[in-house]
């Protein structure tokens, strides 16, 4: 019974990445509100006159991109290694 929810829990969390992943990549939604709300009002604000890689924010769309990945091969161990009895 417990591999059986491993599985399911494990699909549930491959399909809900992949889905979250589709989005921003289509609208940039959720890249964007999480990294105003985690940098605040820093967000974009130019360093030495230009916005670049140094200013806060400007990655937070391949952050968001790594934790999704991660996210999506744990999901993929939990359904491959739940066995069935």
């Amino acid at each position: 019974m417990k591999a059986e929810k491993n599985r399911k829990i494990g699909l549930i969390i491959m399909l809900l990445s992949f889905f979250i992943w589709i989005v921003d990549r289509f609208s940039n939604m959720i890249s964007t509100s999480l990294g105003k709300m985690i940098c605040g009002e820093s967000y974009m604000k130019a360093v030495d006159g230009t916005v670049g890689d140094c200013s806060c924010g400007f990655n937070m769309d391949m952050y968001l991109t790594a934790v999704l990945l991660i996210w999506m091969l744990f999901g993929v161990v939990l359904y491959l290694f739940s066995k069935k009895k």
